[in-house]
């Protein structure tokens, strides 16, 4: 991605974030960019730096869409009873 290094494209592939979309998913949710930023061991600023930048690579109805939290809230978070 244009503005990312190629170690920072590393670290964040070691967490299976390998694509621009994910990391503008992943920025949308709660703590998601101080979680960026901790991945890339760098300060928050310089995160929203980043994912700005991968924003900006993707067209523009999927930069809209990845910078939603998906509705999750149908989905439980365990096993159902038999």
């Amino acid at each position: 991605m244009p503005g990312w290094s190629p170690d920072q494209v590393a670290r964040m592939g070691r967490a299976w974030v390998t694509t621009a979309e994910q990391v503008v998913a992943v920025s949308a949710t709660d703590g998601g960019l101080h979680s960026v930023a901790e991945q890339l061991g760098i300060p928050d600023a310089e995160a929203q730096r980043l994912v700005a930048a991968a924003h900006a690579a993707l067209p523009s109805a999927t930069a809209r869409e990845m910078a939603q939290p998906a509705d999750t809230s149908q989905y439980g978070l365990g096993v159902l009873k038999p």
